[in-house]
């Protein structure tokens, strides 16, 4: 069993690795090279798999402890990120919302209350400031999340393939700003402690703010040149 657990371990840190490689690689490529993008998307799509899998099984050995829990949180609103990543494009491409689409939108509703929850109860009981503060933000951006699944989810027929395209880069890159800060918090200590908790942030929502908005100027200019 130890040998087993030890193997995991060292490859989730392999796999987080391939993610923090090819998670900037993949937005450099996003409106570049198309071909480049997707294959390189594919790499960092299972090894963020295999990370939200594993670390979800880590919570189990220590569940009591808030530092697992809150990368139980991360886990599961990287995991739901990353289906609905993947998921945009096949509804891009024409395909049916499915249960699945469904499902994972739930989980994320009760992981973003529960981590609301366990923000004020740490904030109440005296504990870290900085695990309520941490625990509020992702817990909203879960419950943000789950809103807006459940708009395009209710009616697809609303959205174009510039609209998935959108909600497919926003999705990964909000995955990969999750997993950036399991990681930086988890094995960057000698960075200030606002700089782990909050540097991927801060770094990369401009990021992207930038796809969203160049994507939104693609489909202003897609109506114009329609209703000339």
């Amino acid at each position: 069993m130890e040998l087993i657990a030890a193997i995991t371990l060292y490859l989730h840190i392999i796999a987080g690795a391939v993610t923090l490689l090819t998670g900037p690689v993949a937005i450099f490529y996003n409106f570049k090279d198309p071909k480049k993008h997707r294959l390189v998307g594919k790499v960092f799509y299972y090894a963020m798999l295999f990370v939200v899998v594993s670390a979800i099984a880590g919570f189990f050995k220590d569940p009591g402890a808030l530092f697992r829990q809150f990368l139980l949180g991360i886990s599961l609103l990287v995991l739901a990120g990353i289906l609905k990543g993947v998921r945009a494009i096949f509804l891009m491409k024409g395909g049916q919302v499915l249960k699945l689409d469904w499902a994972y939108t739930m989980m994320l509703a009760v992981s973003g209350i529960w981590m609301m929850g366990t923000s004020i109860w740490n904030y109440t009981s005296g504990g870290h400031v900085a695990f309520s503060i941490l625990f509020a933000v992702f817990g909203i951006g879960s419950m943000v999340d789950v809103r807006q699944n459940y708009r395009v989810f209710s009616r697809p027929d609303l959205l174009d393939r510039l609209d998935w395209m959108n909600l497919h880069s926003s999705a990964m890159i909000g995955a990969f700003i999750a997993s950036t800060t399991a990681f930086t918090v988890n094995a960057a200590p000698f960075l200030p402690w606002w700089a782990q908790w909050f540097g991927p942030t801060l770094l990369l929502v401009p990021v992207q703010v930038y796809f969203g908005r160049k994507i939104k100027g693609l489909k202003e200019k897609k109506m114009s040149n329609a209703v000339a």
